[in-house]
C-alpha cells in the first residue's frame, strides 16, 4: 500500500467501517448555472468504484442516473470522482446517492437544493476563509454554518492548510465539511471556493497552478483557473480572484475589468479573494496592514475597478481576525458611496492582534467567525458576523442600490 494511503486508512478506518462505504468526503460545487446544475464530487481510495450519481426530485419519482469522470489526485494516490447533473429544476430539493444503484432502503441518501433562477425569495450564504488550524476549530464553525441552513457557502482560501503537500489534511477537511456542514433535512451545502497561500507549495511568489495540485485537482473551476465569475440568474455574481497565489494580481486586472463590465446589470456583485487590501495584521513598526506591498498592488490594480463598477461589498481573508471597514473610496472614508470590506479570514484558526490606529476599520477584533449574508428581493443585503457559539456580534446592512459604473 502507498504510504499516504496507509496513513489515511489509520486516520479514517473507524469512520469508513461505520459508514459501510469507501467514500471519504462528498462535496457540491458549480461550474455553471446554480439554478439548473450542480457538480457532485467525492473522494475515495479505490480506482475501480463507479463514478455515478443517482438522483430524483421527488421521493415517489423514479431514480435517474448520471455518470462522470474519475481521476487520481496526484501526487497522492487518492481518487476523485466528479459528476455534473444538468437540466435540473430551479429552487428544488433533490435526493441523491453516489456510487452503486439505490437499494430499497436508499442507503447513503443525501440531499441538495438548486438555487432560484430569479430572486423571488431571500437567498442566503455564509462566507469566510482560513478554515482549519485544528480539526476541532473547523468542526465547530462547520456545525454553525450547517445550523444556519444557508443556500451555499463562499470559502475564501486557506481551506485545509496543506501547503500543496499534505494531502491527508484535505481529507480531514472534507470529512469535517461532509459531517457537519449540513442544512435542514441533512441537505448538503454547495461551496464556491477561492485559493489562498496555504493551497500552494512554497508560499506566494512566482507560483503557478501546478504548485497547487490538490486545490486544482479537487475543484472543477469554471475557467480552469482560481479566478472566475459565477452568476446566479440576474440577481447575483460572485467574482472570485487569485490574490497572487498562482496568478499575478496585475495579470488579472484586464479580465476583472471585462468581467465587472459584463455584469453591470446584476443586482448584487461581490468580489471574493484571500489576501486583503485593507487588512488587520502582519504589519510591524507602526505600519498599517493596508500599506504592505501586496495590499498596495491590490489597491492599485483591483480596487479602482471595484469603485468604478459599484460592487456591493468585498470579502477578504488571510489575516485571522474579524473586520468591517468604513465605506471606502479613493483610499479614504466616504460614507455616501464607499465600499465596505469584510473579513479577515478567521473561520477555524488562531487569531492575531488588531492594530488600533487603522483609520479604515469600523469594527475589528480577534474573534473566529463567519459571515451570514442575506440577499432580499427588494434589493437590500444584510451581513451578520456569527461566532462558533452562534452569537451575532456585528452586522451591517446595505440598503442603497449599486452605483452606476463610472467613466
Amino acid at each position: 500500500m502507498h504510504p499516504l494511503s496507509a496513513i489515511l486508512f489509520v486516520a479514517l478506518s473507524v469512520t469508513i467501517v461505520r459508514a459501510q462505504s469507501d467514500v471519504v468526503g462528498v462535496y457540491l460545487t458549480w461550474t455553471r448555472d446554480p439554478a439548473t446544475t450542480v457538480t457532485v464530487n467525492w473522494v475515495n481510495l479505490y480506482p475501480h468504484t463507479p463514478a455515478t450519481v443517482w438522483f430524483r426530485a421527488d421521493t415517489n419519482a423514479p431514480w435517474q442516473v448520471a455518470t462522470g469522470s474519475h481521476q487520481v489526485l496526484k501526487p497522492s494516490t487518492f481518487q476523485v470522482r466528479r459528476v455534473e447533473l444538468t437540466g435540473l429544476r430551479a429552487d428544488t430539493m433533490y435526493d441523491f446517492i453516489v456510487g452503486d444503484a439505490p437499494d430499497k432502503e436508499a442507503k447513503g441518501l443525501r440531499r441538495f437544493r438548486t438555487l432560484p433562477a430569479t430572486l423571488t425569495r431571500p437567498v442566503r450564504f455564509v462566507t469566510g476563509g482560513d478554515m482549519m488550524h485544528t480539526r476541532e476549530m473547523a468542526d465547530a464553525m462547520n456545525r454553525r454554518a450547517g445550523e444556519l441552513d444557508p443556500d451555499f457557502a463562499v470559502l475564501g482560501g486557506d481551506l485545509a492548510y496543506e501547503d500543496g503537500v499534505h494531502a491527508t489534511r484535505w481529507f480531514d477537511w472534507l470529512q469535517s465539511w461532509t459531517l457537519h456542514a449540513k442544512g435542514r433535512r441533512g441537505r448538503c451545502i454547495p461551496m464556491v471556493v477561492g485559493i489562498g497561500n496555504h493551497e500552494v507549495r512554497g508560499g506566494y511568489n512566482g507560483k503557478v497552478p501546478d504548485d497547487a495540485p490538490y486545490f486544482y485537482g479537487l475543484f472543477a473551476l469554471p475557467d480552469g483557473r482560481a479566478r472566475y465569475a459565477l452568476d446566479f440568474g440576474d440577481y447575483l455574481s460572485l467574482v472570485v480572484l487569485d490574490s497572487g497565489h498562482t496568478e499575478p494580481v496585475t495579470a488579472q486586472a484586464p479580465w476583472l475589468a471585462e468581467t465587472l463590465t459584463a455584469r453591470a446589470r446584476q443586482k448584487f456583485l461581490f468580489p471574493v479573494y484571500h489576501y486583503p487590501a485593507y487588512g488587520t495584521a502582519k504589519a510591524e513598526g507602526g505600519q498599517l496592514p493596508c500599506e504592505l506591498p501586496r495590499a498596495q498592488v491590490i489597491r492599485e490594480h483591483w480596487v479602482p475597478l471595484f469603485e468604478r463598477h459599484g460592487v456591493t461589498a468585498v470579502f477578504e481573508n488571510d489575516h485571522h481576525n474579524y473586520k468591517r471597514t468604513h465605506p471606502l473610496r479613493g483610499h479614504q472614508r466616504y460614507d455616501a458611496t464607499g465600499i465596505v470590506y469584510l473579513g479577515d479570514g478567521a473561520w477555524g484558526v488562531n487569531t492575531r492582534t488588531v492594530p488600533t490606529n487603522a483609520w479604515y476599520l469600523a469594527q475589528a477584533e480577534p474573534r473566529r467567525h463567519l459571515f451570514h449574508v442575506t440577499l432580499r428581493p427588494e434589493g437590500t443585503v444584510r451581513a451578520e458576523a456569527v461566532d462558533a457559539a452562534g452569537v451575532v456580534f456585528d452586522e451591517v446592512e446595505f440598503s442603497r442600490a449599486r452605483t452606476a459604473p463610472q467613466p
